[in-house]
């Protein structure tokens, strides 16, 4: 006969894989049931049981810009077929962005914003919103920078991390300093590291157009913007943040690509990947580069001809292209193996449409003891609030770096 306590965890276990099962938005009203249900679904246990659950499929958040109220906003498909009105969580269907913002990262349904001067962290699902306080080292005002981030989990310690490089220019001497300024933020501890690098070995960085974390490392596609003309290929390598050792490191890329043709880093079935094509040419060919383990690459497939194609954005489920237009920077879905061309009717300005495969989660800023960390809010205002007006928690030079 089982013991008393042998029941207690049998129902425990029960309890979890029942609630894991059903929506967020069902398993957060569950919350005030009892202090005990309170407790169970604030656990990490549920937590990341629910996150990894097979019903909870991701689905296509688009970050894009409204032209008839003149604002950014995001927009949320409600399924896997990607029809019908798109919809926002909750009730944060109203999120205008008035600025250009960034989604400079995104991991385990957190999303990673960015306005010049400020960031901060959303889960629009729970409606926790939190400010993260920016360091700034002391350069000279001659000195210019177009930063580089990263976001994603430390699978050694389980803490989220941010990954912010700084390469510096100096447009007086036209001169690009080796040494990069590394910041490296804790969400456990709301603090930060900083540190230089020589990066020297590292050329032109390009941004992704979605996140490129994976097994607790982030990519970025570089380029070698110091070629000669007589060259015919362009060397273009990979380099990542290990986000539990905190290092620097670089993978070679594919070495048969022509210098004319544009990449763009993405995750394809696990794999860190890369589309590539002519931009200019009359009908487009997207070529899909897959790394099939570290440093060795196939190309996979070649989508095309597509006509009135600016850019590639990446795949959907079942093998789908979402391509931005170059007519009008609308968002439209390709089936290579049906032909099918699916206009999702979202546009963009300036190559700034942002994709994410989304994932509810209840992964929150406070902690599982409800410790706070940082400045913690759940209103929709506070939002929008983040794109309009002064930053409130910026910390300057040496005050937060911690050795």
């Amino acid at each position: 006969m089982a013991s008393k306590n042998d029941g207690d965890h049998i129902f425990e276990d029960l309890t979890i894989e029942i609630l894991s099962r059903l929506p967020l938005k069902s398993v957060l009203r569950f919350k005030c049931v009892s202090k005990y249900w309170y407790s169970l679904i604030r656990s990490c246990t549920f937590i990341n049981k629910h996150l990894q659950r097979h019903g909870n499929n991701a689905r296509l958040l688009v970050k894009h810009y409204n032209y008839n109220t003149a604002a950014y906003a995001f927009a949320l498909f409600p399924d896997e077929t990607l029809a019908g009105f798109p919809l926002v969580y909750y009730d944060v269907d109203n999120v205008q962005l008035p600025h250009e913002p960034r989604i400079f990262g995104y991991c385990d349904g957190i999303l990673c914003l960015w306005d010049l001067d400020r960031m901060a962290l959303w889960n629009p699902a729970t409606r926790e919103f939190t400010f993260i306080p920016m360091p700034q080292p002391n350069v000279p005002d001659n000195f210019c920078t177009w930063p580089n981030f990263g976001f994603g989990l430390d699978p050694t310690t389980n803490d989220y991390k941010l990954v912010w490089i700084r390469r510096y220019f100096d447009y007086e001497k036209d001169y690009q300093y080796a040494s990069a300024i590394i910041s490296v933020y804790y969400l456990s501890t709301n603090s930060w590291r900083l540190f230089e690098v020589d990066l020297s070995w590292v050329h032109y960085v390009h941004l992704s157009s979605c996140s490129t974390c994976l097994n607790g490392r982030y990519h970025w596609l570089t380029s070698d913007r110091d070629r000669t003309d007589t060259q015919d290929f362009c060397y273009d390598a990979i380099i990542y943040f290990d986000f539990s050792n905190e290092v620097f490191g670089e993978i070679p890329g594919p070495q048969d690509i022509p210098v004319s043709k544009l990449g763009n880093l993405i995750i394809y079935n696990d794999s860190i990947s890369m589309t590539c094509f002519y931009p200019h040419d009359p009908e487009i060919y997207v070529d899909l580069w897959v790394m099939k383990k570290e440093g060795c690459w196939t190309k996979d497939l070649t989508i095309g001809p597509l006509v009135d194609v600016e850019r590639a954005l990446g795949f959907w489920k079942n093998g789908e292209l979402f391509v931005e237009t170059r007519s009008n920077s609308e968002l439209v879905l390709y089936n290579p193996n049906t032909k099918e061309i699916k206009n999702l009717e979202h546009r963009g300005r300036y190559l700034d449409l942002e994709l994410f495969m989304y994932k509810e989660s209840l992964v929150s800023f406070k902690g599982e003891n409800e410790c706070p960390k940082g400045h913690n809010v759940s209103s929709t205002a506070r939002v929008q609030d983040f794109f309009t007006s002064d930053p409130t928690l910026v910390i300057w030079g040496d005050q937060i770096a911690q050795n």
